[in-house]
């Protein structure tokens, strides 16, 4: 799975645009659930698995390769 951020932007608005309001009444951005959940489960897990690394190198911990 490549992710470059450059087409983030170009999500969300063909996502809100296609499939309706950008975020729920009470502010959660729906445009996160349906990208997420137009992944697969594998690639939901490398995501996923990708953003805990990141946290646990800004927290100073040890992370496996």
């Amino acid at each position: 799975m490549k992710q470059d951020g450059s087409g983030s932007q170009d999500f969300q608005e063909t996502s809100a645009s296609k499939e309706g309001p950008a975020y729920a009444e009470d502010g959660v951005d729906l445009t996160l659930i349906r990208w997420m959940l137009s992944l697969t489960p594998t690639e939901r897990l490398e995501t996923l698995q990708q953003n805990v690394r990141s946290i646990m190198r800004l927290r100073g911990e040890k992370t496996d390769p």
